[in-house]
């Protein structure tokens, strides 16, 4: 159970990460420095904080472009290992979210063409192992923290208000040779460590590579310089982050009924969500109370037929029985600049797995 000023610090640094600590420590009425470093670790060590991250751009990363896509797949959940298996293989993926029914998972996969990951795609679907629905996008992604004097319960009475959101990412407006201390370096901001002592660290550990403080400082001020780091970020997680309930939303709709909800969703309340808009689909990804599932599939349920909302439970809001990973700067080509992935090895890993599968 967090303490009142627990709760406070929480939602400060979830709504502004940037927060001088001086700052914090006055807002909060601690002493003394120590006391806020103190409940900083305490409560990631309990879950609730992960971060601070950057969404990073991809598309201005490189001289060609890079395709965001989301596919739902539904299978005979006993066909659940195999159908995982032969995803993991499209090694453009970046995570892989199961549902608690066992029988649908969503991925979301990176990659320089639509067209050929489609063809791997059809591959699983022509051996009747799936049925699938592709969904692709360019657009940001946004983070909603919780607020924890809000409401467990979102309000559906203001869902449909004016929003002024920037869906997509500025244009390019710097050419950049990248190098891949670079890309390591985005790969961390992106989902392990703002931290240059933990970069070193981890450096060290898993690779036996020292980079310099000032190397790592100097590709960190590179990144930054060419605006393709998006909001820094902390992942705040409004219960112990195995206790949440985790669902996914996908909201259909017209666009702007969609984006105008998707917006709204949540705000106020004691909820995480992180969220994007993929044409006239819009994916809010949420963690909450386990309170929270009968009451809102029926209040979802009265806002048709302006939008419908799909709420899919998912297996682990603390990634446990999710997968997830960063970009693979193995497919950026350093000499040429451009991204280029090994579809023919995918295909072939497919093929070898179906194969076995025959026999």
């Amino acid at each position: 159970m967090v303490t009142e000023s627990e709760k406070k610090l929480l939602t400060l640094i979830g709504k502004n990460p940037s927060l001088p600590k001086s700052q914090l420590q006055h807002e909060l009425n601690y002493k003394r420095a120590s006391t806020l470093s103190s409940k900083m670790s305490d409560l990631r060590k309990l879950g609730y904080i992960r971060g601070p991250y950057y969404h990073i751009n991809l598309n201005a990363v490189g001289k060609n472009p890079i395709y965001n896509t989301f596919a739902e797949f539904r299978f005979n959940p006993e066909q659940y290992d195999v159908v995982f298996q032969l995803i993991t293989c499209i090694e453009c993926w970046e995570w892989i979210f199961p549902t608690i029914q066992g029988d649908t998972l969503f991925a979301f996969f990176r990659s320089n063409s639509y067209v050929y990951l489609a063809r791997l795609l059809n591959i699983l679907k022509n051996a009747g192992l799936v049925e699938y629905r592709p969904y692709s996008s360019q657009n940001r992604w946004f983070v909603h923290n919780p607020d924890f004097f809000g409401s467990i319960t979102p309000q559906v009475s203001h869902l449909f208000e004016e929003v002024d959101i920037e869906l997509e990412y500025p244009e390019r407006t710097h050419n950049i040779q990248w190098e891949y201390i670079d890309l390591k370096v985005m790969q961390y901001l992106q989902v392990k460590t703002c931290s240059i002592a933990e970069i070193q660290k981890i450096e060290k550990r898993l690779h036996g590579r020292f980079w310099r403080r000032s190397k790592i400082k100097y590709s960190i001020k590179k990144i930054m310089n060419a605006g393709i780091t998006e909001r820094e970020h902390y992942n705040i997680s409004p219960y112990p982050r195995g206790e949440c309930y985790a669902f996914l939303l996908v909201v259909e709709g017209g666009s702007q009924d969609v984006l105008q909800f998707i917006v709204n969703f949540g705000k106020g309340c004691r909820m995480y969500k992180t969220y994007t808009l993929c044409k006239d689909t819009g994916f809010v990804w949420c963690w909450t109370s386990p309170q929270l599932g009968p009451a809102l599939m029926k209040s979802l349920d009265t806002l048709r037929p302006r939008i419908h909302a799909r709420c899919l439970q998912l297996r682990s809001a603390g990634y446990g029985d999710a997968t997830k990973k960063s970009f693979n700067e193995e497919h950026f080509d350093f000499e040429t600049q451009q991204w280029a992935f090994p579809f023919k090895k995918y295909e072939e890993e497919i093929e070898k797995i179906l194969e076995k599968r025959k026999r």
